[in-house]
Parts: C-alpha cells; sequence; structure tokens
C-alpha cells in the first residue's frame, strides 16, 4: 500500500483575546493557541496578535506571553486594539471583569499561576499582520478568535490583504441561539466585523450556534492529566477551574470549546459540516445591534427597504460539529504535544 500525499503545512497568524489563568476568564483562546502549537507538522504559528476582548489587551498579552514562555516557544506576540473602532469599551469591560474579585471565584483559581504583567508597548498587530502576509501572499491563514478590531485596521492599512491572505478562520457571531441577542466576539465589535465579513476574503465562520454543540468535561481532562508533558500539564491546569465556572453558568457538564474548534478545523476539515451563506452584522438596531445574519442569493425573499449589498462573496459557515471526534481530536494532540522552538517554523520572526 503506497501511502497518501503528504498534507501541506499551513503558516498561521492567530489573532486572540486570551485569558489563561485569569479568574473568570473563558480560557478557550489558550486552548486553541495550544492545539496549534501541538502539531508543527501541519500547523505553523508564526504569530500571535492580541486583542481587548474577553480581557482587555494589556491581559490577554501578558497571557499570551506566558503561554510563549512556558512552553519555550520562539513565537513573537504583538499587542494590538485596546478599543473597538466604534462601540464604547466600558460596558463590555464591567461585563467581563464583573465576576474576577468574586471570593469564590478567587478560591476556584487559587491554583492555577497567574501571568506576569508586561508592558505591551506600542499597539503593532496590525502593521505586523500586513508585514507577513505581504512578504508571502496566499500562504498565511488569519485564524481570528477574538473581536476582529485588529484584522480590520490591517485591511484599512493594507485593502488587498483579502486577496493576499490564504483565508481567515472566524469564530464570532451568533444566528439562533436561544437567549443570545449577541455573541461576544461580534459584539464587541460591530462594525470591525462588517469590514471582515464584507471585505472578499475567503473566509470560514464558526459561529455560536456551532459552537455551542460541543463540550469539554472533567472526564476528559483526566484523560489528559495522565500524561505527563509541558503543553498538558498547561492545559490541565488553565482548564479544570474555568470547567467549573462555565458549567454552572450555562447550567451543563462542562465547557463550551469555541476557539479551539477552529484551529480544530484546519486540522481535520470533516469535523464539521458547512454551507455557504452570505453573511454581515446589523449596526443600527437597538436590540439587533452586533447581530449576525445570513441569506444565500437563492432564499432572499423579502427585504423591502433594506439596503441588501450586492456582489458579496459568501463565508463557509460550520454548521453542525461532532463532538466525539472533536474531544479526541484535541486529547491526541495536547497528549502529544512537544511543540519546542526549534520545531516551530517561524520563530526566527522578529
Amino acid at each position: 500500500m503506497t501511502a497518501g500525499p503528504a498534507r501541506e503545512r499551513r503558516r498561521l497568524i492567530i489573532d486572540c483575546d486570551p485569558g489563561n489563568g485569569m479568574p473568570a476568564a473563558d480560557i478557550d483562546d489558550g486552548l486553541a493557541l495550544a492545539l496549534a502549537v501541538s502539531r508543527p507538522d501541519l500547523l505553523s504559528l508564526e504569530a500571535i496578535t492580541v486583542v481587548s476582548g474577553n480581557t482587555h489587551r494589556d491581559v490577554g498579552y501578558a497571557v499570551a506571553r506566558d503561554f510563549v514562555r512556558r512552553l519555550d516557544l520562539g513565537i513573537p506576540v504583538y499587542a494590538g486594539a485596546e478599543r473597538a473602532l466604534v462601540e464604547p469599551p466600558a460596558p463590555w469591560r464591567d461585563r467581563q471583569d464583573a465576576n474576577e474579585l468574586r471570593p469564590d471565584v478567587v478560591e476556584a483559581w487559587s491554583g492555577v499561576r497567574r501571568p506576569e504583567p508586561a508592558a505591551t508597548g506600542m499597539p503593532e498587530a496590525a502593521v505586523r499582520i500586513v508585514e507577513l502576509v505581504r512578504s508571502h501572499p496566499g500562504e498565511f491563514t488569519i485564524v481570528a478568535i477574538g473581536p476582529l478590531t485588529n484584522i480590520a485596521m490591517a485591511i484599512e492599512l493594507e485593502p488587498r490583504l483579502p486577496e493576499l491572505v490564504r483565508d481567515i478562520v472566524i469564530m464570532g457571531g451568533a444566528f439562533d441561539v436561544p437567549g443570545f441577542l449577541q455573541e461576544l466576539n461580534f459584539g464587541i465589535d460591530p462594525e470591525a466585523a462588517h469590514i471582515v465579513l464584507t471585505s472578499g476574503a475567503p473566509i470560514t465562520l464558526v459561529p455560536l450556534d456551532t459552537t455551542s454543540q460541543t463540550l469539554f468535561t472533567h472526564r476528559d481532562l483526566d484523560r489528559l492529566a495522565e500524561v505527563a508533558s509541558p503543553l498538558s500539564e498547561y492545559v490541565v491546569e488553565t482548564t479544570r477551574p474555568w470547567i467549573d465556572y462555565a458549567a454552572a453558568w450555562r447550567k451543563i457538564d462542562g465547557c463550551l470549546l469555541h476557539d479551539p474548534l477552529t484551529v480544530a478545523l484546519l486540522l481535520d476539515p470533516d469535523l464539521a459540516e458547512y454551507e455557504e451563506r452570505i453573511v454581515d452584522v446589523e449596526l443600527l438596531g437597538s436590540l439587533t445591534r452586533g447581530r449576525a445574519v445570513w441569506w444565500t442569493e437563492e432564499n432572499l425573499r423579502l427585504h423591502v427597504g433594506l439596503r441588501v449589498p450586492s456582489s458579496v462573496r459568501p463565508v463557509r459557515v460550520a454548521t453542525r460539529v461532532d463532538n466525539g471526534r472533536l474531544v479526541e481530536l484535541l486529547l491526541s494532540a495536547y497528549s502529544g504535544g512537544t511543540a519546542r522552538a526549534d520545531s516551530v517554523a517561524g520563530a526566527a520572526v522578529p
């Protein structure tokens, strides 16, 4: 039997808002980063850019730097936008940071080492993204798992970016999830989401509708805890308290795998089913600002008085996911992760 053709190694930029190690902060960005570096044979993570979202930009920058240093990686981390293009930051920051000092939260995270603060310097994420895609046209996949502010700013700096990237994989938006009039990534910066989704770039969108079909439990984490490696230890330590916190809030038996699903689809596209849709974001509605909407040319019927854009490139939307297969992929990757600086292409990027 002859072996099949070798899979092409993807070059990645991950734009994120990580919170691993921070009380009451979602850990899914960190799980996505951990997955990206666990398979250096298939994925080459060459830059991490940070945006305000799940955590403030400065906190996320410290978390990303801690991740890189703890695992002895040579991946550069760049601070990006501190606030959205238009949306005021205070209401979102108040919501995101409200529970950090609750006594039960402090106790739950007492065994987790907090990242050391790090000086961000001048915001340079958008500039670095543009430099990388200009230098290697058609080679980079941007994985955008926070608000899309940095990506929108990069498009403003370089209008050709949609043609220069290989593709963009986005976690964001909620089309029909009970109780969610908004999803955080699009809600924090609706204007940026609109710019990116209508840019004409080849996009795969992973919405909350789909990530809500995922689940990661303590039983899954127990299997990973049996493996002794820096990567598995990082995932176990930072994920334990979050599972309890998220499970109590959502009244489910674990936490959802929003952001790691985006990276997992690069490793195994058949984890999900997809539909081609035209997608945009509502910018004006008093109850719908930041809400993702979709249609196709075939199903568009009634739109009296609406300014429906024409000639917009459809995006590929992940609609269903095989959670069992996803969890097995994650556990296998985290268990075998030996991501060292000398095995990651692009480690020399300044």
